[in-house]
């Protein structure tokens, strides 16, 4: 997988670049879940793996070259710097210049919220 996604995520940050578009386009690269860090022998492949999981973001809002978290040798469980969901979509909504905090009216009246208001935001992916 990588082999074909590397030079594709490559490409477009370049191209983004060379546009003058990457400071103001966040790209996010990550699935809903992860995967067993494991191949299932029974299964020839990986089973969903909430446990631990990995996503890059880049561009417009992000402060490059951060790592945040870590996980066991093995893959199996979170260390040091696990993060929420919902702290995950904070940052997402602060790179991208919109309140976490929020609320949304549905056409029917209903309040919906952008993050869980208890939601913070990872600081240190934040561009300055």
């Amino acid at each position: 997988l990588c082999e074909t996604l590397d030079p594709a995520w490559a490409t477009l940050m370049t191209d983004l670049r060379q546009r003058g578009l990457l400071d103001s386009t966040l790209i996010i690269w990550m699935g809903e879940f992860g995967r067993t860090p494991q191949i299932a022998a029974d299964r020839n492949g990986r089973d969903h793996f909430p446990a631990a999981w990995s996503s890059v973001l880049c561009g417009g809002g992000i402060r490059g070259g951060q790592v945040v978290g870590k996980t066991s040798e093995d893959g199996m469980r979170v260390e040091d710097r696990k993060v929420a969901t919902n702290d995950f979509l904070a940052t997402v909504c602060r790179a991208l210049g919109i309140n976490p905090a929020n609320q949304n009216i549905s056409n029917v009246g209903r309040p919906i919220r952008v993050a869980d208001p208890d939601a913070t935001p990872i600081e240190e992916l934040l561009a300055g």
